[in-house]
Protein backbone atom coordinates (compact mmCIF):
# COMPACT_ATOMS: atom_id res chain seq x y z
CA UNK A 1 0.00 0.00 0.00
CA UNK A 2 2.85 2.36 1.19
CA UNK A 3 4.59 1.54 -2.41
CA UNK A 4 1.07 2.23 -4.09
CA UNK A 5 0.58 5.43 -2.68
CA UNK A 6 3.62 6.82 -3.87
CA UNK A 7 3.45 5.56 -7.16
CA UNK A 8 6.25 3.55 -7.36
CA UNK A 9 6.05 -0.23 -8.93
CA UNK A 10 5.66 -3.03 -6.53
CA UNK A 11 7.60 -5.44 -8.40
CA UNK A 12 10.77 -3.28 -9.37
CA UNK A 13 11.04 -2.23 -5.45
CA UNK A 14 10.41 -6.24 -4.38
CA UNK A 15 13.60 -7.14 -6.87
CA UNK A 16 15.74 -4.53 -5.52
CA UNK A 17 15.01 -5.00 -1.76
CA UNK A 18 15.53 -9.04 -2.75
CA UNK A 19 18.70 -7.80 -5.02
CA UNK A 20 19.95 -5.55 -1.75
CA UNK A 21 19.45 -8.22 0.60
CA UNK A 22 21.39 -11.16 -1.29
CA UNK A 23 24.30 -8.36 -1.57
CA UNK A 24 24.73 -7.81 2.64
CA UNK A 25 23.96 -11.64 3.62
CA UNK A 26 26.57 -13.07 1.59
CA UNK A 27 30.07 -13.27 2.98
CA UNK A 28 33.13 -11.68 0.82
CA UNK A 29 35.12 -14.94 0.80
CA UNK A 30 33.28 -18.21 0.32
CA UNK A 31 30.55 -16.51 -1.81
CA UNK A 32 27.63 -18.32 -0.62
CA UNK A 33 24.84 -17.57 1.42
CA UNK A 34 24.68 -18.56 4.72
CA UNK A 35 20.78 -20.69 5.50
CA UNK A 36 20.65 -18.77 8.79
CA UNK A 37 20.12 -15.34 6.81
CA UNK A 38 16.81 -16.58 4.63
CA UNK A 39 15.57 -17.53 8.75
CA UNK A 40 14.91 -15.58 11.43
CA UNK A 41 18.27 -14.46 11.22
CA UNK A 42 18.21 -12.45 8.49
CA UNK A 43 14.38 -10.75 9.27
CA UNK A 44 15.08 -7.74 10.69
CA UNK A 45 18.07 -7.07 8.34
CA UNK A 46 15.16 -7.66 5.53
CA UNK A 47 12.54 -5.40 6.91
CA UNK A 48 15.37 -2.41 7.34
CA UNK A 49 17.07 -3.67 3.79
CA UNK A 50 13.13 -3.00 2.17
CA UNK A 51 12.57 0.55 4.19
CA UNK A 52 15.66 1.83 2.50
CA UNK A 53 14.97 0.83 -0.97
CA UNK A 54 11.56 2.37 -1.15
CA UNK A 55 13.02 5.57 0.15
CA UNK A 56 15.30 5.22 -2.25
CA UNK A 57 13.54 4.50 -5.29
CA UNK A 58 10.73 7.18 -3.45
CA UNK A 59 13.42 9.93 -3.70
CA UNK A 60 14.71 9.09 -6.70
CA UNK A 61 11.07 9.67 -8.36
CA UNK A 62 9.82 12.50 -6.39
CA UNK A 63 13.23 14.32 -7.59
CA UNK A 64 13.39 12.84 -11.33
CA UNK A 65 17.02 11.00 -10.81
CA UNK A 66 17.06 8.86 -13.11
CA UNK A 67 17.83 7.74 -17.23
CA UNK A 68 15.13 9.38 -19.65
CA UNK A 69 14.35 7.48 -22.85
CA UNK A 70 12.00 8.54 -25.46
CA UNK A 71 8.01 8.13 -25.22
CA UNK A 72 8.34 5.36 -28.10
CA UNK A 73 10.39 3.32 -25.93
CA UNK A 74 8.43 0.36 -24.75
CA UNK A 75 7.53 0.08 -20.87
CA UNK A 76 9.02 -3.30 -20.03
CA UNK A 77 12.77 -1.82 -21.46
CA UNK A 78 12.00 1.55 -19.91
CA UNK A 79 11.29 0.02 -16.51
CA UNK A 80 14.58 -1.80 -16.61
CA UNK A 81 16.17 1.51 -17.29
CA UNK A 82 14.57 3.10 -14.47
CA UNK A 83 16.04 0.10 -11.83
CA UNK A 84 19.57 1.07 -13.09
CA UNK A 85 20.18 4.16 -10.77
CA UNK A 86 18.65 2.75 -7.35
CA UNK A 87 20.96 -0.65 -8.30
CA UNK A 88 24.14 1.44 -9.06
CA UNK A 89 23.29 3.51 -5.55
CA UNK A 90 22.46 0.53 -3.58
CA UNK A 91 25.85 -1.61 -4.50
CA UNK A 92 27.45 2.08 -3.87
CA UNK A 93 26.44 1.88 -0.03
CA UNK A 94 25.22 -1.24 1.53
CA UNK A 95 28.10 -3.22 -0.03
CA UNK A 96 30.88 -1.45 0.96
CA UNK A 97 29.68 -0.94 4.35
CA UNK A 98 29.01 -5.02 4.32
CA UNK A 99 32.60 -4.99 3.71
CA UNK A 100 33.46 -2.82 6.04
CA UNK A 101 31.47 -5.03 8.64
CA UNK A 102 33.22 -8.33 7.77
CA UNK A 103 36.76 -6.63 7.94
CA UNK A 104 36.18 -5.00 11.40
CA UNK A 105 33.85 -6.67 13.05
CA UNK A 106 33.95 -10.30 11.32
CA UNK A 107 30.15 -10.53 10.94
CA UNK A 108 27.32 -10.05 7.91
CA UNK A 109 25.45 -7.51 8.39
CA UNK A 110 22.15 -9.57 9.02
CA UNK A 111 24.52 -10.91 12.51
CA UNK A 112 25.27 -7.60 13.59
CA UNK A 113 21.98 -6.45 12.95
CA UNK A 114 20.70 -9.17 14.80
CA UNK A 115 23.42 -8.72 17.57
CA UNK A 116 21.44 -5.24 18.02
CA UNK A 117 18.41 -6.71 18.44
CA UNK A 118 19.14 -9.49 20.31
CA UNK A 119 18.70 -7.95 23.72
CA UNK A 120 14.96 -6.73 22.72
CA UNK A 121 14.10 -10.56 21.32
CA UNK A 122 15.06 -11.87 24.63
CA UNK A 123 13.08 -9.42 26.40
CA UNK A 124 10.11 -10.11 24.41
CA UNK A 125 10.14 -14.14 25.00
CA UNK A 126 10.02 -13.24 29.05
CA UNK A 127 6.81 -13.58 31.29
CA UNK A 128 5.78 -9.57 31.53
CA UNK A 129 6.63 -9.41 27.96
CA UNK A 130 4.45 -11.47 27.13
CA UNK A 131 1.53 -10.20 30.11
CA UNK A 132 1.86 -6.82 28.66
CA UNK A 133 1.42 -7.62 24.99
CA UNK A 134 -1.92 -9.32 26.10
CA UNK A 135 -3.10 -6.26 28.44
CA UNK A 136 -2.50 -3.97 25.74
CA UNK A 137 -4.10 -6.37 22.71
CA UNK A 138 -7.08 -7.13 25.11
CA UNK A 139 -7.51 -2.95 26.18
CA UNK A 140 -7.86 -2.21 22.59
CA UNK A 141 -10.15 -5.08 21.75
CA UNK A 142 -12.12 -4.07 25.25
CA UNK A 143 -12.44 -0.28 22.92
CA UNK A 144 -13.55 -2.03 20.16
CA UNK A 145 -10.46 -2.04 18.27
CA UNK A 146 -9.08 -5.08 17.01
CA UNK A 147 -6.22 -5.51 19.32
CA UNK A 148 -5.40 -8.97 18.02
CA UNK A 149 -4.49 -7.43 15.10
CA UNK A 150 -2.53 -4.45 15.99
CA UNK A 151 0.04 -6.88 18.50
CA UNK A 152 0.50 -9.81 16.60
CA UNK A 153 1.53 -7.62 13.65
CA UNK A 154 4.04 -5.83 15.83
CA UNK A 155 5.18 -9.47 17.30
CA UNK A 156 5.57 -11.09 14.32
CA UNK A 157 8.97 -10.49 13.82
CA UNK A 158 9.85 -11.68 17.23
CA UNK A 159 7.81 -14.75 16.95
CA UNK A 160 9.74 -15.71 13.34
CA UNK A 161 12.85 -15.18 15.08
CA UNK A 162 11.96 -17.04 17.96
CA UNK A 163 10.70 -19.86 15.96
CA UNK A 164 13.74 -19.99 13.49
CA UNK A 165 16.15 -20.58 16.50
CA UNK A 166 13.80 -23.04 18.39
CA UNK A 167 14.08 -25.06 14.49
CA UNK A 168 17.91 -24.44 14.42
CA UNK A 169 18.57 -25.88 17.50
CA UNK A 170 15.81 -29.03 17.31
CA UNK A 171 18.02 -30.00 14.10
CA UNK A 172 20.84 -29.91 16.49
CA UNK A 173 19.12 -31.84 19.42
CA UNK A 174 19.94 -29.18 21.18
CA UNK A 175 16.82 -27.44 24.09
CA UNK A 176 14.67 -24.82 22.42
CA UNK A 177 15.47 -21.91 23.64
CA UNK A 178 12.25 -19.88 23.05
CA UNK A 179 8.50 -19.97 24.11
CA UNK A 180 6.69 -16.74 22.83
CA UNK A 181 5.47 -17.62 19.27
CA UNK A 182 2.19 -17.18 17.55
CA UNK A 183 1.07 -20.62 18.10
CA UNK A 184 1.56 -20.15 21.83
CA UNK A 185 -0.44 -16.83 21.37
CA UNK A 186 -3.08 -18.55 19.48
CA UNK A 187 -3.20 -21.92 21.28
CA UNK A 188 -2.77 -21.60 24.70
CA UNK A 189 -3.92 -17.81 25.48
CA UNK A 190 -6.37 -16.73 23.38
CA UNK A 191 -8.47 -20.21 23.59
CA UNK A 192 -11.54 -19.80 21.31
CA UNK A 193 -10.31 -16.05 20.29
CA UNK A 194 -9.05 -12.91 22.37
CA UNK A 195 -10.07 -13.08 25.92
CA UNK A 196 -9.93 -16.73 26.00
CA UNK A 197 -13.67 -16.57 25.55
CA UNK A 198 -13.82 -20.46 25.00
CA UNK A 199 -14.62 -20.31 29.11
CA UNK A 200 -17.37 -18.25 28.02
CA UNK A 201 -19.07 -20.21 25.54
CA UNK A 202 -19.37 -22.79 27.98
CA UNK A 203 -20.65 -20.89 30.04
CA UNK A 204 -23.15 -19.39 27.99
CA UNK A 205 -24.52 -23.00 26.66
CA UNK A 206 -26.00 -23.68 29.91
CA UNK A 207 -27.39 -20.10 30.07
CA UNK A 208 -31.55 -19.58 31.88
CA UNK A 209 -30.89 -16.53 29.42
CA UNK A 210 -32.37 -17.09 26.06
CA UNK A 211 -29.68 -14.18 24.76
CA UNK A 212 -26.91 -15.75 25.84
CA UNK A 213 -28.17 -19.22 25.36
CA UNK A 214 -28.52 -18.39 21.49
CA UNK A 215 -25.24 -16.28 21.59
CA UNK A 216 -23.74 -19.84 23.12
CA UNK A 217 -25.09 -22.22 20.50
CA UNK A 218 -23.99 -19.89 17.78
CA UNK A 219 -20.82 -19.23 19.02
CA UNK A 220 -19.79 -22.58 19.82
CA UNK A 221 -18.43 -24.23 16.68
CA UNK A 222 -16.98 -21.04 15.68
CA UNK A 223 -14.77 -21.05 18.89
CA UNK A 224 -13.34 -24.12 18.58
CA UNK A 225 -11.97 -22.58 15.37
CA UNK A 226 -10.74 -18.91 17.64
CA UNK A 227 -12.99 -17.16 15.75
CA UNK A 228 -14.92 -15.57 18.84
CA UNK A 229 -16.61 -12.18 16.51
CA UNK A 230 -20.18 -13.27 17.71
CA UNK A 231 -19.61 -13.32 20.97
CA UNK A 232 -17.59 -10.49 21.43
CA UNK A 233 -20.28 -8.62 19.21
CA UNK A 234 -23.21 -10.43 20.47
CA UNK A 235 -22.83 -9.99 24.09
CA UNK A 236 -21.43 -7.26 23.42
CA UNK A 237 -18.34 -7.67 25.52
CA UNK A 238 -16.81 -4.39 23.91
CA UNK A 239 -17.38 -1.58 25.95
CA UNK A 240 -19.11 -3.76 28.88
CA UNK A 241 -18.01 -3.14 32.39
CA UNK A 242 -18.89 -6.21 33.79
CA UNK A 243 -16.74 -8.37 31.31
CA UNK A 244 -13.60 -6.09 31.67
CA UNK A 245 -11.84 -7.89 33.99
CA UNK A 246 -12.54 -11.40 33.36
CA UNK A 247 -11.73 -10.52 29.43
CA UNK A 248 -8.05 -9.25 30.49
CA UNK A 249 -7.80 -11.77 33.10
CA UNK A 250 -8.61 -15.17 31.51
CA UNK A 251 -5.66 -14.81 29.01
CA UNK A 252 -3.32 -13.46 31.60
CA UNK A 253 -3.47 -16.14 33.61
CA UNK A 254 -3.46 -18.60 30.71
CA UNK A 255 -0.47 -17.20 29.71
CA UNK A 256 1.68 -17.61 33.10
CA UNK A 257 0.28 -21.53 33.46
CA UNK A 258 0.94 -21.84 29.84
CA UNK A 259 4.68 -19.97 29.83
CA UNK A 260 5.35 -21.95 33.39
CA UNK A 261 4.58 -25.12 31.63
CA UNK A 262 7.31 -24.67 28.76
CA UNK A 263 9.77 -22.97 31.53
CA UNK A 264 9.66 -26.22 33.44
CA UNK A 265 9.70 -28.84 30.72
CA UNK A 266 6.10 -30.25 31.59
CA UNK A 267 5.04 -30.06 27.45
CA UNK A 268 7.32 -28.99 25.04
CA UNK A 269 7.83 -26.04 23.07
CA UNK A 270 6.82 -24.69 19.69
CA UNK A 271 8.67 -25.91 16.68
CA UNK A 272 6.20 -25.03 13.77
CA UNK A 273 4.06 -22.87 12.07
CA UNK A 274 0.45 -23.85 12.71
CA UNK A 275 -2.91 -22.12 10.71
CA UNK A 276 -4.59 -20.02 13.46
CA UNK A 277 -7.76 -21.54 12.69
CA UNK A 278 -7.13 -24.77 13.79
CA UNK A 279 -9.14 -26.31 16.78
CA UNK A 280 -7.00 -25.43 20.04
CA UNK A 281 -6.21 -29.01 21.44
CA UNK A 282 -4.97 -30.48 17.98
CA UNK A 283 -2.85 -27.19 17.11
CA UNK A 284 -1.02 -27.10 20.27
CA UNK A 285 -0.21 -30.24 19.97
CA UNK A 286 0.81 -30.00 15.97
CA UNK A 287 2.95 -26.56 16.98
CA UNK A 288 4.77 -28.90 19.37
CA UNK A 289 5.72 -31.79 16.99
CA UNK A 290 2.39 -33.51 18.52
CA UNK A 291 3.29 -33.39 21.79
CA UNK A 292 -0.23 -34.74 23.67
CA UNK A 293 0.42 -33.04 26.61
CA UNK A 294 -0.34 -29.42 25.40
CA UNK A 295 -3.67 -30.82 24.57
CA UNK A 296 -4.15 -31.69 27.94
CA UNK A 297 -3.01 -28.27 28.55
CA UNK A 298 -5.45 -26.53 26.76
CA UNK A 299 -8.96 -28.29 27.69
CA UNK A 300 -6.65 -27.44 31.49
CA UNK A 301 -6.55 -23.75 30.71
CA UNK A 302 -10.50 -23.59 28.99
CA UNK A 303 -12.01 -24.92 31.89
CA UNK A 304 -9.62 -22.39 33.98
CA UNK A 305 -11.01 -19.49 31.76
CA UNK A 306 -14.90 -21.06 32.58
CA UNK A 307 -14.38 -20.51 35.88
CA UNK A 308 -12.77 -17.33 35.50
CA UNK A 309 -15.42 -15.93 33.61
CA UNK A 310 -18.47 -18.16 35.85
CA UNK A 311 -19.17 -15.15 38.42
CA UNK A 312 -19.19 -12.23 36.10
CA UNK A 313 -21.04 -14.55 33.51
CA UNK A 314 -23.97 -14.71 36.18
CA UNK A 315 -24.11 -11.12 37.12
CA UNK A 316 -24.64 -10.65 33.15
CA UNK A 317 -27.26 -13.17 33.26
CA UNK A 318 -28.86 -11.70 36.17
CA UNK A 319 -29.70 -8.53 34.21
CA UNK A 320 -30.48 -10.08 31.17
CA UNK A 321 -32.72 -12.38 33.44
CA UNK A 322 -34.39 -8.99 34.80
CA UNK A 323 -35.03 -7.47 31.69
CA UNK A 324 -36.50 -10.45 29.66
CA UNK A 325 -39.50 -10.80 32.42
CA UNK A 326 -39.98 -7.52 32.13
CA UNK A 327 -40.50 -7.23 28.41
CA UNK A 328 -42.40 -10.78 28.91
CA UNK A 329 -44.47 -8.88 31.13
CA UNK A 330 -44.89 -5.75 28.89
CA UNK A 331 -45.67 -8.36 26.00
CA UNK A 332 -47.47 -9.62 27.96
CA UNK A 333 -50.06 -6.79 28.95
CA UNK A 334 -49.96 -5.41 25.26
CA UNK A 335 -51.40 -9.27 24.57
CA UNK A 336 -54.06 -8.48 27.56
CA UNK A 337 -55.13 -5.05 26.42
CA UNK A 338 -55.53 -6.31 22.46
CA UNK A 339 -57.69 -8.91 23.84
CA UNK A 340 -59.89 -6.39 25.43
Amino acid sequence: MYVKSHQLDPFMCAMLSLMAFLLVAAPKTKGTLPVDSLGGTGIFTAILVAVYCVELMRFLKTYNIGIRLPDQVPPMIKNSFDLLIPVLVVVLTLYPLSLLIQSEFGMLIPQAIMSIFKPLVSAADSLPAILLAVLIGHLLWFAGIHGAAIVSGMLQMFWLTNLGANQTALASSLPLPHIFMEAFWTFFIVIGGSGATMGLVICYLRSRSAHLRSIGRLSVVPSFFNINEPVIFGTPIVMNPVFFIPFLLAPMVNAVLAWSAMKFDLIGRVISVVPWTAPAPIGAAWALGWDFRAAILVIVLACVSAIIYFPFFKVYEKQLLEQEAEEAQRNSEEENQQVA
